[in-house]
């Protein structure tokens, strides 16, 4: 079907969106450094089946880079929504996005049919010698982005580098670069959902992955409307590295609510 594109205006911001699809919504956050065709292969397995909103985050592709301190998080998915008008749609997102879908989620449970999280950045201690950086694209070509990228992740289809390497470019580091909460502070957001979610955690800690057995049980017990599915050969991007696994527990779980 191919992407629609557009331009929302909040309170001054221009956030860009891309529509596909039709059916029930469902609207796609994505993580940091990517922007809103990072989905595009998930996109194109639901298009039948849900009407698909996409957008860049705030200082990602072609949206804008605000000098003004960032919102509340979760504040532009809620803002986004009710802007397009869209009745209760469900919401994924990806690590940075997923933890915006999950604050979205918690403050406005009313909004939203259910939500979807791939590998949040949900952690009880940092990881030995600190979170990692955000790696510096600025100064390299598509070229040289692609094949640091390939060669990281060789797991990948060959469909997902275009529009990655694309996010990267377009990518603005903002003034607070800090996107993650100090350890544990997750739990308050996933005590207060109460709507049905979906945790999709990787056992790949090699490959980045986030969330472990150990936390993904503690958030069950805050939560008791989360359901976990793990693909332990996964990394951080499960979508990307369990494709078609992560395509069917997605399916599954939105047919159920």
């Amino acid at each position: 079907m191919g992407w629609q594109e557009q331009d929302i205006d909040l309170d001054g911001v221009r956030i860009h969106c891309y529509r596909r699809g039709s059916g029930r919504p469902l609207v796609l956050a994505h993580g940091a450094t990517d922007n809103g065709l990072c989905w595009t292969r998930v996109a194109e397995a639901l298009e039948s089946e849900y009407s698909i909103v996409a957008y860049d985050a705030r200082y990602h592709g072609l949206s804008d880079a605000p000098e003004a301190p960032e919102p509340e998080p979760g504040s532009d998915l809620i803002a986004l929504v009710e802007r397009l008008g869209l009745e209760r749609p469900a919401i994924m997102g990806h690590s940075m996005g997923a933890g915006s879908v999950a604050a979205a989620a918690a403050r406005r449970p009313q909004l939203f049919r259910c939500a979807i999280l791939e590998d949040p950045g949900w952690r009880n201690a940092d990881p030995p010698g600190g979170r990692p950086a955000l790696p510096e694209y600025a100064s390299m070509s598509p070229a040289e982005i692609e094949a640091q990228g390939r060669e990281r992740s060789p797991m990948w289809d060959d469909a997902e580098f275009p529009a990655w390497v694309q996010a990267k470019l377009q990518y603005r580091r903002p003034a607070s670069a800090a996107r993650l909460g100090p350890p544990g502070a997750w739990r308050e957001t996933v005590g207060r959902l109460r709507l049905p979610v979906l945790l999709i955690t990787g056992g790949n800690r090699d490959r980045g992955a986030i969330v472990t057995p150990e936390v993904a049980q503690e958030a069950q017990q805050l939560c008791p409307t989360l359901e976990v599915v793990r693909f332990e050969q996964a990394g951080h991007n499960i979508r990307r590295e369990a494709f078609d696994k992560f395509v069917e527990a997605v399916r599954r779980f939105l047919a159920a609510h």
